[in-house]
């Protein structure tokens, strides 16, 4: 589980960062005392779990929780604080956890073992192919998304949940195409399709339109690809070597991830 910590005491941090250096399935990100730099941090980044200081500079940790679950909704949140008086006002946001300092290690331990039950349970329903052709599951069941909609889509999902311009989705996807604002008409009516489109799935979540363009949501479903940049294929998920096939502008992406540049 890739992790962040928000923590505005040097010490502490280090000691919460040793204490969590042999649990094999933690895999800590990045370290912030700064509440506004742990947020930017989870916009550009697939986090899914903080642990949040409730007594920070700024900007406290429960509005923090607030604002990191407005923008990755499936977030696992852990207080970290000495102080209990706390615990009613994170179970009114859905804290998910609740970890009073001092800790000990076998404290952690059983946080990770309620943690471990939480990430199972988020069962994703949604499940995106890249190897071979580009397919959307819900429940097992492929989503009926058409032309340029859908090659809209791939592309956004090979951004891992980074923002892509509308002007980048448009030159990459209607290449050769002069920019102008008929132009951009026209592929504004395609990720209006596909917005319908997932919207009729009931998974219009999963796409997030920002003032300049597009992102996913990556907590809301699987990707094999992402599952094969981080080296945790599962069966049936194998890379043979064909990737977003229907798409030309995916061979690039196919040679990158060849040649090594993952």
């Amino acid at each position: 589980m890739k992790a962040i910590i928000v923590e505005d005491e040097a010490l502490m941090m280090r000691k919460f960062v040793r204490m969590c250096s042999d649990i094999e399935d933690l895999h800590l990100k990045a370290q912030f005392e700064d509440p506004f730099d742990a947020l930017d941090y989870v916009r550009d980044n697939q986090v899914e779990v903080a642990f949040l200081d409730i007594e920070l500079p700024l900007m406290d940790g429960i509005t923090l929780a607030r604002k990191i679950r407005e923008i990755r909704a499936n977030i696992i949140i852990v207080f970290v604080t000495a102080y209990d008086e706390y615990i009613r006002e994170s179970n009114n946001i859905g804290a998910d956890y609740y970890l009073v300092k001092p800790y000990t290690k076998e404290a952690l331990q059983h946080m990770m073992e309620k943690i471990r039950v939480l990430s199972d349970r988020q069962n994703k329903e949604i499940y995106i192919q890249t190897f071979g052709r580009f397919v959307v599951k819900n429940n097992g069941e492929p989503v009926r998304i058409l032309g340029k909609a859908k090659e809209i889509l791939a592309l956004i999902v090979t951004k891992q949940g980074k923002e892509i311009s509308n002007e980048e989705l448009y030159s990459v996807i209607w290449e050769g195409r002069p920019y102008s604002n008929a132009n951009m008409a026209v592929y504004y009516n395609a990720l209006r399709r596909l917005k319908r489109s997932l919207a009729d799935a009931g998974i219009e979540k999963m796409l997030i339109s920002t003032a300049r363009g597009q992102m996913v949501d990556t907590n809301c479903f699987d990707c094999d690809y992402y599952a094969w940049k981080e080296n945790n294929l599962k069966k049936g998920d194998s890379f043979e070597g064909e990737f977003l096939s229907e798409y030309s502008w995916g061979e690039s992406i196919l040679s990158e991830m060849i040649y090594g540049d993952y």
